[in-house]
């Protein structure tokens, strides 16, 4: 039995699929000038809405424009999560992209329209993911002086040319560095390390993403703020990787460095946080 058609959210309208369209002038498609957030929706109810409409809205503002009403982003979310219902089972992913959609003025560098913005809503099923994770570090590190940094941008040419290097390689993610060569990120996650018979996670400092999930995990007690440097990454005993559609996923390998898939620190942490999240759905 086929899913029924998936149906799309364009600035106001539910529209199938297969007729969502979008300016070709859209500041989103020519100079990636937007920001995203991407929701896990357990049985058809988004997974810590208030938190990611926050930091969208938080990103926009970082990038240069201002977003729409939250009331407004709420009822665009509850008109996708419902027109697409049937399809996305108990486990769906909910993306929010907001661009500043077409310019005004014909310049080389035309200024934004305040009130033209662009907002695409889509909601499909989740595909399952792995249960462990190979991962390579790379020779490109992550700004943590840059102007987005804070920022979930539409910007994603380099965390895609990232991946398809170490996809490359045989690996599923890459552990990226900070200016100072401090571990900061993976390319569509945070990064969580035991160190010293503890869960920790680079702190903002590095410019790494403030993930939802990484939030929870630090205000649950579950994972602590630490920097660690890159030339530590041996005296590492877990590393697992955390994300809003992905939870907690162990890291099996790092390089030439092997890790129990999960081990008993990380073992307890996928335990609580998958108990904390199921007490409420908008934590």
């Amino acid at each position: 039995m086929t899913n029924p058609p998936a149906t799309v959210w364009i600035n106001g309208e539910l529209i199938p699929a297969d007729r969502a369209t979008v300016s070709v002038y859209d500041r989103g498609f020519t100079s990636g000038d937007g920001v995203f957030e991407t929701v896990k929706v357990v049985h058809g109810v988004p997974f810590a809405i208030t938190r990611h409409l926050r930091r969208l809205a938080e990103s926009a503002h970082i990038i240069g424009f201002a977003p729409p009403p939250d009331a407004h982003l709420r009822e665009a979310v509850a008109a996708t999560v419902d027109a697409n219902l049937a399809r996305l089972g108990d486990l769906g992913r909910l993306r929010v992209t907001l661009t500043a959609g077409r310019p005004q003025g014909s310049g080389s560098v035309p200024t934004r329209g305040g009130s033209d913005l662009t907002l695409v809503l889509t909601a499909d099923p989740q595909t399952p993911h792995p249960g462990e994770l190979k991962v390579v570090s790379v020779p490109w590190p992550h700004n943590e002086r840059g102007p987005l940094v804070g920022a979930k941008t539409t910007s994603y040419a380099d965390n895609l040319a990232v991946l398809e290097q170490v996809r490359q390689k045989g690996a599923d993610e890459a552990l990226i560095s900070d200016t100072q060569g401090r571990i900061c990120e993976a390319t569509t996650a945070n990064v969580v390390l035991g160190v010293k018979g503890k869960l920790v996670t680079p702190t903002l400092r590095t410019g790494c993403l403030g993930g939802v999930t990484r939030s929870l995990l630090i205000e649950w007690g579950i994972v602590s703020e630490q920097d660690v440097e890159f030339s530590e990454l041996g005296w590492v005993s877990e590393m697992l990787l955390s994300s809003s559609t992905r939870n907690l996923v162990p890291v099996a390998r790092c390089d030439d460095h092997i890790y129990p898939s999960p081990g008993p620190l990380g073992s307890e942490a996928i335990k609580e946080f998958a108990v904390r999240s199921a007490q409420d759905l908008d934590p």
